[in-house]
């Protein structure tokens, strides 16, 4: 029988937000998983499902702007407000004073690595699943602010014109895929779900407009301070984050295993969760193994 999935409201540095939670063996590692853009907890229940069943626990958050979370601060950077979340959230994760093994996909899988280099106490390994803030495809220059053509929401937000017919339409599953057959039934319905609730649609239009100029531009990743091993996994037909990121990684994280899943795109976890599990729990009895 698979295990239960646990769902609670939290407040996680003063983010009002949830929590999905899998109970493990509490002498072995757990994980905290980061979603990423206009994705929430949900996406990873696949894959802790699966872990579960290996005794392996772990917690997913809504990040702020996303699922069931309250809005960022207009006033602060969002990259410091993530990093501010990912850390309270991987302090409340904690099992005893065990550090964490953060994951993260795309814009989340940023966050696990900023959180690494930030709270390095905090961390004990990080699984960086597609993480965006390297290569990206060259139309991600349309969400520059400057000379675009944006359409504007009854909201009064806007958001560029190619931006909006990827996340709100049916090409996410062509792009977020490498077969598109694979995205889960209703994948599609859900994504855009986020962007019409009047709560949360919002919130993720504004966010899409910074993630350039803080994340892009402002290169807030800084690999060689990361000194906990690494687990890279990247699809090789993804293209929303490039693999050819795959030199900088190498050159310039001194514990990495890196990792091409071949034929797959953006979201392992939902397009191939059993080998994504495999490679998790991999790391997971590596990380048990190795010297103190």
């Amino acid at each position: 029988m698979p295990p239960e999935l646990t769902s609670r409201t939290a407040t996680i540095a003063g983010v009002d937000t949830r929590t999905v939670t899998a109970d493990g063996d509490p002498d072995r590692p757990h994980l905290l998983f980061l979603h990423g853009f206009s994705d929430s907890a949900d996406g990873w229940r696949r894959v802790q499902r699966r872990l579960g069943k290996a005794g392996i626990g772990s917690t997913a958050v809504d990040q702020p702007a996303h699922g069931r979370a309250g809005p960022l601060d207009p006033d602060r950077g969002v990259v410091d407000q993530f990093v501010e979340f990912a850390a309270a959230a991987a302090r409340e994760a904690m099992v005893g004073d065990r550090p964490i093994v953060v994951v993260g996909n795309s814009l989340g899988g940023a966050h696990a690595l900023l959180l690494a280099q930030h709270h390095p106490e905090l961390v004990s390994g990080v699984v960086a699943i597609s993480p965006a803030s390297f290569d990206h495809p060259r139309w991600f220059g349309v969400l520059d602010r400057d000379g675009v053509q944006s359409r504007v929401g009854r909201d009064g937000v806007a958001m560029p014109r190619r931006v909006g017919r990827v996340v709100m339409g049916p090409a996410l599953r062509a792009v977020a895929f490498g077969r598109p057959w694979r995205a889960p039934s209703g994948f599609v319905t859900d994504w855009r779900a986020h962007f019409a609730d009047p709560h949360r649609g919002p919130g993720l239009r504004q966010l899409s407009l910074r993630v350039a100029e803080e994340y892009f531009h402002a290169d807030p990743v800084d690999l060689r301070a990361i000194r906990q091993p690494v687990l890279a996994l990247w699809g090789t037909r993804d293209r929303l984050t490039l693999i050819s990121s795959r030199q900088q990684f190498e050159d310039e994280i001194a514990d990495l295993t890196f990792i091409p899943l071949r034929g797959i795109g953006h979201m392992p976890q939902l397009e191939v969760p059993g080998l994504t599990t495999k490679y998790l729990l991999r790391f997971v009895d590596q990380l048990a193994s190795a010297p103190a």
